[in-house]
């Protein structure tokens, strides 16, 4: 009897940033909880003037409480440890970022001058 072994198919979560005329940049999630492993970010920037970043960092806070730059116009992402990111995405344009993720609490967000202030940020929650 032969046992085969399988990769486990990663979770994918679908992201949207935008932002809209009244200045709020959005960035939503198709789920805030993933399992833990592998999940794939399918990160769409679907702004028609605006550059967007995907950042994802395990961390206690939330964006609320997250250090900012001293000029207030960004995260101080120094302060925070296990940043990972997407290359910036041009208006209209896609892109996708595996990771292997544990348990805990993430907050994903873009961190173009003004954008996380404006709204764009999310939280994901990653079960054990």
């Amino acid at each position: 009897m032969t046992t085969q072994t399988w990769a486990a198919t990663p979770a994918t979560v679908t992201v949207d940033m935008t932002n809209q005329q009244d200045g709020a940049q959005v960035m939503r999630l198709d789920r805030s909880e993933v399992p833990a492993g592998k999940v794939t970010f399918r990160v769409k920037n679907t702004s028609s003037d605006e550059v967007h970043e995907f950042l994802i960092v395990p961390t206690r806070l939330t964006p609320e409480q997250f250090p900012m730059a001293k000029d207030g116009s960004r995260v101080d992402e120094k302060k925070l440890k296990g940043i990972k990111e997407l290359d910036d995405l041009k208006p209209g344009k896609n892109g996708a970022l595996t990771l292997d993720l544990k348990p805990g609490h993430y907050v994903v967000f873009c961190n173009e001058p003004g954008h996380f202030q404006g709204g764009m940020h999310a939280e994901l929650t990653v079960t054990g």
